[in-house]
């Protein structure tokens, strides 16, 4: 049995015209010989970023091509039944038939694009009559260990593991397409969505890519900064939330390049060496993909692709081989620290292997029996979070009061139950720990904290530099260089508009993991209230930046005639421009200076440094 379109969708036709995949896709020589090259050998490593977005590249023709179908051919969706979400996905499908004279522009695919591993395809709206801002149709995409997508004719010559196949049409020439996707593993997913919401969580995830400009050194530096400093090097560079794109080849050789001893733990690397291990990961990453990705082996050596004559040349100068590049014997080991292979050179080590094995040992022993000491010691008062002297002061009756004792209770329950709470203990209150009561000019007031791990940091749309910023804050990024002329931000981190007196107050300061808007209405909603009218009732002059039909509410407690109150959409994008007062093109930034520049008070410098 076959799932596809038309399987689901009684209306689609189930007649598959045959066409050139090299034709209608206009692959250069150097991607036709790429694709050319999969027949030619077996894929041994996991594909890994330079691959995935050499990939992507490729496949760029099918943008601005029409999906008429989708098949699923072999493996566990046809054993186990159709991918997550495929049916309900078919059914926003509009019907095509070959040969009809007239064909509806739609369900064209809009975007191809990849995150590190992470492959995902959008497509346009299609036939949808609701209005819904958070609609949008997107097929995610990982390769697993052997994934790859192959054209019409190389799938004739070998058909053993295709698994899926995409159909495509050029409204222009009406001519089809199809591309076929091959596993042999079988371990790639295919996946498909129809919110908005679910890819952006989905990216929100991945921690940045190591092939994007946009990351530097710093960025590494700060995500080193947040771990658990006894983190293995290799299991935190593979995790792909932290960075992505990293995997074993890259891992191997820039730790070998860097001379960075793979069984090391964060805490044993200085800052110069980490610096010149992101620049490690950097290099063989680009390296990689400018010769079109390595990801295949034969006879025990591996194929460098070139690309086009002269153009470039990359060789791997420790992983898989037997001796590196300066003629040292390369130690591969099968259990490595990330429970896969590793290859290293003994001038690599920071201590000999067995007596780092001894003392990990010893490690262990010690942890596990000052553990419950720990659980027992650690217990906090959630008013113990707010440090600054001056919010204390201002807010001393209200932790006495019975409602922030049972939003405090709540939260320890939350807690107790297993859940993951957002942000940590220790900064739920840094908004007001880095402004002062009597320093504040600005209040940019948001919902809730963001709700991915790693991002929320207790100050309203900030997140810390090496986190990469969410959708939101990427707009109001977007604003601040359109209204004020700011330069592009390199991180997400506020704290420099906290400094000038702006308070990054969020209605609700706390969420449970994943969840948007978990905890509201358990408490925080009256706290945030008083925090406003307490400014209101002492300070003069007040610039009330709200972001969002949530922070609109606060508007209650702001007398319009002492103080000035800006309202806006959120700059999220499933509102940023869809609304009546829409946050993008609002100049909320420029108007706010306007007014504190009319009161007498200096201007913000909305640059983020």
């Amino acid at each position: 049995m076959i799932f596809g379109f038309s399987r689901h969708v009684a209306s689609w036709s189930q007649t598959l015209t045959k066409s050139s995949f090299t034709q209608s896709m206009r692959l250069s020589f150097v991607q036709r010989r790429t694709l050319a090259s999969y027949r030619k050998s077996q894929i041994f490593m996991m594909p890994e970023g330079p691959e995935v977005r050499t990939l992507v590249d490729q496949l760029q023709g099918g943008v601005g091509k029409r999906l008429v179908n989708i098949q699923v051919l072999s493996g566990r969706y046809r054993q186990n039944g159709p991918p997550d979400g495929f049916v309900e996905f078919a059914s926003t499908i509009t019907r095509y038939v070959p040969g009809d004279d007239e064909v509806d522009n739609v369900d064209i695919i809009q975007e191809w694009n990849c995150k590190g591993k992470f492959i995902y395809i959008v497509l346009d709206d299609g036939k949808q009559e609701h209005q819904d801002p958070n609609f949008q149709r997107t097929i995610f995409v990982t390769l697993g260990m052997t994934g790859k997508f192959v054209a019409e004719k190389v799938h004739r010559q070998d058909s053993r593991f295709a698994r899926w196949s995409m159909e495509l049409l050029d409204v222009n020439t009406m001519k089809t397409i199809k591309i076929f996707y091959h596993d042999q593993r079988n371990f790639g997913t295919l996946k498909f969505c129809l919110k908005r919401a679910d890819l952006q969580e989905k990216l929100d995830s991945l921690g940045p890519d190591i092939l994007d400009n946009y990351i530097t050194d710093q960025m590494f530096l700060d995500i080193v900064a947040a771990q658990k400093q006894d983190l293995n090097i290799c299991k935190f560079l593979m995790n792909q939330t932290k960075i992505s794109g990293v995997g074993n080849y890259i891992l191997a050789e820039a730790l070998y390049r860097a001379r960075i001893d793979p069984f090391a733990s964060l805490h044993e690397i200085n800052e110069s060496q980490l610096k010149s291990l992101f620049r490690e990961i950097r290099t063989t990453a680009l390296q990689s993909y400018q010769a079109n990705g390595l990801t295949r082996q034969n006879g025990g050596q591996y194929n460098n692709m070139d690309g086009e004559a002269g153009r470039f040349s990359f060789e791997l100068q420790c992983y898989g081989k037997e001796t590196c590049a300066k003629g040292k014997p390369v130690l591969r080991e099968t259990n490595g620290p990330h429970d896969r292979t590793i290859w290293y050179t003994e001038d690599q080590l920071f201590m000999p292997r067995d007596l780092r094995m001894t003392e990990s040992a010893q490690s262990f022993q010690r942890d596990d029996s000052s553990s419950e000491q720990m659980e027992e010691t650690d217990s906090v008062g959630l008013s113990d979070g707010l440090t600054e002297p001056s919010w204390r002061n201002v807010l001393a009756e209200t932790f006495e009061t019975e409602s922030f004792r049972a939003l405090e209770a709540f939260l320890e329950d939350e807690r107790r139950q297993g859940a993951t709470v957002y942000p940590p203990p220790q900064d739920i209150f840094s908004a007001l720990n880095s402004c002062p009561f009597d320093q504040v000019k600005v209040v940019i007031v948001g919902q809730d904290p963001y709700h991915g791990p790693g991002q929320g940091n207790g100050m309203a749309f900030s997140v810390r530099s090496g986190i990469q910023p969410p959708p939101s804050l990427q707009n109001i990024f977007r604003e601040a260089m359109s209204d004020v002329g700011i330069a592009q931000p390199l991180h997400g981190n506020l704290q420099c508009w906290a400094r000038q007196g702006i308070l990054l107050l969020n209605s609700v300061l706390t969420v449970r993991q994943g969840e948007a808007n978990s905890h509201a209405n358990k408490g925080w909603e009256e706290f945030t209230d008083l925090i406003i009218r307490r400014l209101n009732d002492d300070r003069e002059n007040l610039v009330f930046l709200l972001w969002g039909r949530p922070a609109a509410t606060k508007a209650k407690c702001v007398d319009e005639g002492r103080h000035h109150v800006i309202r806006t959409s959120h700059p999220s994008p499933l509102g940023a421009t869809k609304t009546t007062s829409p946050f993008l093109s609002s100049k909320c930034f420029s108007r706010c200076n306007e007014y504190l520049t009319s009161v007498g008070n200096a201007p913000i410098d909305w640059s983020v440094v």
